[in-house]
């Protein structure tokens, strides 16, 4: 379907997505970063008005261009629920504020939101396959297991930054994927914290008031992400990197929103987070290592060291204080809930990983690239990202064009006449010249 049928289509959905996306906070950037506000989101409203929303994605095309785009949309939708101040105070950004806050926009989002969630979100009911009578003792056996299978398994994401030709780039790379949770660490979760569920509720409690550091500033988890970020030379703003994101990462940390979000979902959090919980504690102890083994003593670790200490602890509390009480509480379907919650977050944890591996291990070469090439034009004077779903050639045809495929290091050159192939599922973005041209398509048979 073209754009422009799209339009011509358009039903309650694409209308309430089109006029959500042509909000003033998330018009187009000239830029490749976002500074200084934590409401600019720039959403493409025509690559949003063509996503097939009627036919959810599925694992072999999860990570496309329509994956990109629903989540990002996906991503304000979920943030609209929780407070963003900007750093240098209120007043000149009040404009900006009333608009990410208004009654028309969360009307827009809740009106879009459950489909936008079928079509993410969907795959997973298919995926996820349980079969059998699920107990208490059942569900302790599986999340053993999974445990151990997490804690033993290795870590080619940290392999590849410390092979890479430019380990800081890909280290970089990771931190701006976790940035998505890092800065905002724990909002999704404290949207279970109110109501009354018993005992439980206050082992939970126990949990996001150690994420907030006990109410000391200095010590709340998403203060030692920032100095993690300052420490290695890269900006503390929420969504500074917004372009960046990739799918995948962006729809790991939509999830914990949409389970957290939904009451009927509380099972299947309880199980993913408890399961996360429990397996924190080595991988980020794995993370020290690698970033001290990058960057020496200037990288500040605390956001590593601190999850490495506290998640051996908050693994036990999940499991043993959360999980298996919830589950001899309330009975099979509670534990089978809390099953297909690990089983839901170890496969978008597996294909996050595998995306984030293939984007840092991608290093685009320059080459030549004959004119008149048919195509998607891109347009002068706006940045935008978006992910490969063919194998495409970029083709510079006049003036020059930067390449930018991860959120810090110098970008690819391109002249006139040169260009440069992106395999399928890499996300790339061209920062044109002035009066540059440039055009997207399909890659030859021979560069494939």
């Amino acid at each position: 379907m073209t754009i422009s049928e799209a339009h011509a289509s358009a039903g309650p959905l694409t209308d309430a997505v089109r006029a959500f996306a042509e909000g003033v906070n998330y018009l187009p950037s000239p830029s490749p970063f976002i500074t200084r506000t934590p409401y600019h989101r720039p959403l493409d409203a025509d690559r949003l008005a063509a996503v097939p929303w009627a036919a959810p994605l599925e694992e072999r095309n999860w990570i496309s261009d329509p994956g990109l785009m629903a989540n990002r949309l996906l991503m304000n939708f979920y943030e609209s629920g929780a407070l963003f101040l900007p750093s240098d105070g209120l007043d000149r950004r009040r404009a900006e504020f009333e608009d990410f806050y208004s009654t028309e926009a969360l009307r827009n989002a809740e009106l879009a939101r459950p489909e936008a969630e079928r079509f993410v979100f969907g795959f997973l009911d298919s995926e996820v396959r349980l079969t059998g009578r699920w107990d208490t003792d059942a569900l302790e056996a599986h999340v053993t297991a999974a445990i151990s299978e997490a804690t033993s398994a290795d870590r080619p994401v940290l392999r590849a930054i410390e092979e890479s030709a430019e380990p800081e780039r890909a280290a970089e790379a990771m931190i701006a994927q976790m940035a998505l949770d890092g800065l905002t660490e724990a909002t999704a979760m404290s949207q279970n914290l109110g109501g009354a569920f018993g005992a439980e509720q206050s082992e939970l409690f126990k949990i996001f008031i150690d994420e907030f550091g006990y109410g000391v500033f200095d010590a709340k988890h998403s203060t030692l992400f920032a100095e993690l970020c300052r420490s290695v030379g890269m900006s503390d703003e929420p969504h500074h990197y917004w372009f960046f994101y990739l799918p995948s990462w962006i729809a790991g940390n939509n999830y914990f929103y949409k389970v957290t979000r939904s009451r009927t979902d509380f099972f299947r959090y309880i199980g993913g987070m408890a399961f996360l919980e429990a397996t924190f504690a080595p991988s980020f102890a794995a993370m020290t290592k690698t970033f001290r083994a990058v960057y020496g003593d200037a990288v500040d670790t605390r956001y590593f060291d601190e999850h490495a200490h506290i998640d051996e602890h908050h693994g036990r509390m999940a499991v043993y204080d959360l999980l298996l009480p919830l589950g001899r509480k309330h009975g099979p379907h509670a534990v089978e809930e809390m099953v297909r919650g690990i089983e839901e977050v170890r496969l978008l944890g597996r294909l996050g990983d595998e995306d984030l591996h293939a984007q840092i291990t991608w290093r685009p070469e320059a080459v030549e690239a004959a004119p008149g090439a048919e195509g998607e034009r891109l347009e002068p004077g706006r940045f935008e990202t978006r992910v490969a779903d063919r194998d495409t050639l970029l083709s510079v045809e006049s003036g020059t064009a930067a390449l930018h495929w991860t959120p810090t290091g110098a970008p690819l050159e391109l002249a006139a006449g040169q260009g440069v192939l992106v395999p399928r599922g890499r996300l790339y973005g061209a920062a044109l010249g002035e009066g540059a041209a440039a055009v997207l398509s399909p890659a030859p048979p021979a560069a494939r």
